[in-house]
């Protein structure tokens, strides 16, 4: 089973921490997660999840809210995750 709930508490949790170690504060025409974020995002997934995201989990241009991001790495993951399961015998 797909620990949805885990995923994305690491995505969330990424994304709070990028925020606030940025040094200056993003300008308003900037996306709300920007590819330097989602290098993090993607590091931490694959280092806790051992899930490796393909390059084109993040569009160019960044993600305009925090919430579109986390819904379109949490359906890479699923999916990702689904095909990485191994098949199991029903007896």
């Amino acid at each position: 089973m797909f620990p949805s709930r885990a995923f994305e508490d690491a995505i969330r949790n990424e994304i709070r921490s990028a925020v606030n170690d940025r040094p200056v504060p993003r300008a308003a025409w900037e996306p709300e997660v920007d590819s330097l974020v989602m290098v993090r995002v993607v590091l931490r997934i694959e280092e806790e999840f051992a899930l490796n995201l393909p390059d084109d989990v993040m569009p160019a241009g960044g993600f305009s809210s925090v919430d579109h991001c986390v819904a379109t790495v949490m359906q890479t993951c699923r999916e990702l995750w689904k095909v990485n399961q191994p098949a199991t015998e029903e007896v």
